[in-house]
């Protein structure tokens, strides 16, 4: 406990009552540190706020490039941890006792918000500081993690709301004069307004619906997509309502430039851009148009790149010292036989994280069907699927859909221009015609719409594939590399069309002379070459990884094989995992084989 008048003096609890104080004051254990000790380390998560009474703490930090710097000595009185306990932020610090002693009285994290839980009043008498609210009214989304917070998040600027209302404002306008001709015939003539009058009143009833649902549906549309920066991402998320929502992420570790880009009178005077986050190897960039504030964001950006990657590198380097030394340490200190090994106590490291999925996509029943039947991009189970765009779609269906509407409007129109001069016998046999084209034509349509379906490119987190199949599996052809093996995915949209409608050829390079791989009209070639390249990139370094696992091995073979030669030679020897205890001391005024006194 820490005394009423003591706690007074800290910034954030000094406007409660004594009440109050007294009850914070019961939470606080007084804690005596020794020099070198540490009070907390970099990375691990904020768990309590601090008071320092008595000693000198030393702060330092590794930065991104794994150097330590000395940033502060924290002196007696001296009050830290705010944002640890309220936000329970990893620290981007350590604190080690620099003095002889040092006395400190610490609140945990997990007691103050069981005593803030039963007390929710006292948040408002608190003296936060400014940069701790904002972490604390940031919006919690139910992805984020532990410790994660939002830094940034913001719509697209109102500007590109008004551009977004362009289409629905168009068609009102064309509704609306048509609707305005109507209601003039109707009232300059009134027999001819009387046979018109109905489609009057449906042109207004349609104008309504499409000025109302029209501009609600964009303006929910526009409010559904966000950009958002945490301490651990950056975050695009996208929802059309009713038919998918899509998350789109890169981790801060791997984003390498923000590329900005403002484009007319406008953009300058409201001061929005369009942003490009881009990551190493271009594994996946994230665009978002219309950002508002630009400069906030990117300078937001780049200081969570530094934070997130000095925490990378301390736990790398951590990680790495504990595996060795528990390696080691099993070495030399083998366990009696049938007992298991007990290591020392190895730095508290949390396990590495599990790496967050860079796109997430979920689909309603409806749009999941439809993709199924009509998708260009189909997700599942680690696996993409691309298909042909809609354009190839329409030129292999097209005439064949054609035919059919015009058989499905002719026949029933003709059967009924003819039904007084035909007999039974000419209906019929006109009806089994009529059917059989039908069925022809809709056959032939199908058939081209699975031969589309069935042309895919797949990949998969470990190879690429061109497959093409016809219906019935008359004929099938397979081409596939490993993601080893690619050397470059270039993409090209080669007309008009192409850029207007964003599809194009995706041409893959590989090596070991399989030549290349070219994948047609793949819709939005753009965000494909970037998927392509994240996956060949993280199978790189799982690789690697294996590698480096490898290399840490043989590294502790090089250890153990010289610990043994310094054994032979006599330098050292096994230390017992229960060592017997020493014999009692002799006393100084008897001799050594003198019988025990009783």
């Amino acid at each position: 406990m820490i005394p009423v008048e003591q706690l007074r003096q800290v910034p954030l609890f000094a406007p409660l009552d004594v009440e109050a104080l007294a009850q914070i004051a019961h939470l606080f254990h007084h804690q005596r540190y020794q020099l070198g000790d540490v009070v907390f380390a970099q990375g691990t998560p904020g768990d309590a706020f601090y008071i320092l009474t008595a000693g000198v703490l030393r702060v330092r930090q590794m930065d991104a490039r794994g150097q330590e710097h000395v940033v502060d000595y924290y002196s007696a009185p001296r009050y830290f941890g705010e944002t640890s306990l309220l936000t329970g932020i990893p620290h981007d610090t350590t604190a080690e006792v620099f003095s002889k002693e040092a006395d400190l009285y610490l609140l945990p994290k997990n007691e103050w918000d069981i005593f803030f839980n039963a007390h929710p009043d006292i948040k408002a008498q608190l003296n936060i500081r400014a940069d701790v609210q904002k972490k604390l009214a940031g919006r919690r989304f139910k992805w984020l993690g532990e410790g994660e917070y939002v830094v940034v998040q913001t719509r697209r600027h109102p500007y590109a709301l008004l551009l977004m209302l362009r289409l629905p404002g168009i068609g009102a306008g064309a509704l609306l004069l048509l609707a305005l001709i109507f209601t003039l015939i109707q009232s300059a003539s009134p027999e001819v307004g009387q046979l018109l009058g109905p489609v009057g009143a449906i042109l207004w009833a349609i104008l309504l619906l499409l000025i109302i649902g029209g501009f609600t549906w964009t303006l929910l549309d526009w409010g559904n997509d966000w950009l958002i920066l945490t301490n651990k991402r950056v975050i695009r998320l996208e929802r059309v309502i009713g038919l998918f929502e899509e998350r789109l992420e890169a981790p801060i570790e791997q984003v390498t430039n923000v590329n900005e880009t403002a484009q007319g009178l406008f953009a300058r005077l409201l001061e929005f851009s369009d942003i490009r986050i881009e990551t190493a190897g271009h594994q996946i960039d994230i665009s978002f148009e219309y950002v508002p504030r630009r400069l906030h964001v990117r300078e937001n950006v780049f200081q969570q790149i530094e934070q997130v990657k000095s925490r990378v590198q301390l736990e790398k380097r951590e990680r790495m010292r504990a595996q060795i030394r528990e390696e080691l340490y099993r070495y030399i200190t083998p366990p009696q036989v049938g007992a298991p090994i007990a290591p020392p106590r190895l730095p508290e490291l949390g396990a590495p994280p599990p790496p967050m999925p860079i796109r997430q996509r979920r689909r309603s029943g409806v749009g999941k069907r439809l993709n199924d039947l009509l998708g260009l991009q189909i997700e599942e189970q680690g696996r993409i699927t691309w298909r042909k765009h809609w354009l190839d779609l329409l030129a292999r269906t097209g005439r064949w859909l054609a035919i059919v509407a015009v058989i499905l409007v002719l026949g029933p129109a003709i059967l009924f221009a003819t039904w007084n001069s035909t007999g039974l016998v000419q209906r019929l046999l006109f009806i089994a015609l009529w059917s059989l084209a039908l069925l022809f034509f809709g056959f032939l349509a199908w058939y081209n719409y699975e031969d589309w379906r069935n042309d895919i490119y797949q990949l998969t987190d470990e190879r690429v594939l061109d497959i093409e199949r016809s219906p019935f599996r008359l004929k099938e052809r397979l081409v596939e590399t490993t993601l080893e093996r690619i050397q470059n995915v270039s993409y090209s949209k080669p007309n008009l069309i192409a850029n207007l409608l964003n599809f194009g050829d995706l041409t893959i390079e590989t090596a070991g002379g399989q030549g290349q791989l070219v994948f047609k009209k793949v819709s939005n070639p753009q965000w494909a070459t970037q998927e392509i390249f994240r996956r060949r990139n993280a199978y790189r370094d799982r690789q690697q990884m294996e590698q480096a696992r490898r290399n840490q091995a043989d590294l502790l073979d090089w250890f153990i094989e010289y610990h043994r030669l310094l054994q032979q030679k006599g330098d050292v020897s096994v230390i017992p995992a229960n060592p017997a205890p020493p014999p009692p001391e002799t006393p100084p005024d008897r001799p050594p084989d003198a019988p025990p006194t009783q």
